[in-house]
């Protein structure tokens, strides 16, 4: 399954990315700013892969041009409440910086809240990263708690998304044109969004495609 939007590729994380995004997590330079700091081994990645409720957990490559520099995610979801926890890494030092994350950022999130159709979502984040805590805020996350770790917890609406969001959704928007394209979705992900396909949101159009 994949989700293009804002000029980046979402590509659903599968077995064939794990070792990529196992040398990623393991980066010296990524590892301080993560709550899970141990050094992860090849089984340990594929246990955890398997683990994981594909209902409830979406993780994505994002990439752009086929060249692969982040994961992202929505995962811990609770259909009862419509909540989920987004969240993500860039992998590729020569990323940072560079407008392609916050564009998959934005293509998360209109992921979440479109197509999942999510009412809220939570991000956990280190409060030292200033950088990270302002993108947040302009995003229209607000902070809901205060850790013992030194992680923030904050929360945004779809409403205050699309809110807040506005002028960055409006400028990838005008480089990249309004449009999403959902390609190869599962039987169950297919029927969520049928009918979606041609309903226009928020200047937000859904096409179904084949990669």
């Amino acid at each position: 399954m994949r989700f293009a939007r804002f000029g980046v590729t979402l590509e659903r994380l599968q077995r064939r990315h794990l070792e990529l995004v196992r040398q990623w997590r393991n980066n010296d330079w990524l590892l301080p700013h993560m709550r899970y700091r141990e050094f992860i081994r090849p089984e340990d990645q594929i246990r955890w892969f398997q683990a994981l409720d594909l209902g409830n957990n979406w993780h994505f490559v994002a990439h752009i041009r086929n060249v692969p520099f982040a994961l992202f995610h929505i995962k811990d979801i609770d259909w009862t409440k419509g909540n989920g926890e987004s969240g993500g890494f860039v992998g590729d030092r020569g990323f940072i910086g560079r407008p392609e994350p916050a564009c998959a950022t934005l293509a998360l999130m209109d992921f979440a809240f479109f197509i999942l159709q999510l009412k809220s979502l939570q991000v956990h984040y280190k409060a030292q990263l200033q950088r990270v805590a302002r993108f947040n805020e302009q995003l229209g996350y607000q902070i809901v708690r205060l850790e013992a770790d030194g992680f923030s917890c904050a929360s945004v609406t779809a409403e205050r998304y699309l809110k807040c969001a506005a002028a960055f959704r409006k400028a990838a928007e005008s480089l990249h044109g309004s449009s999403g394209i959902l390609s190869d979705p599962d039987p169950w992900l297919a029927a969520r969004v049928e009918q979606l396909r041609t309903l226009r949101l928020a200047d937000f159009e859904l096409q179904l495609g084949r990669s």
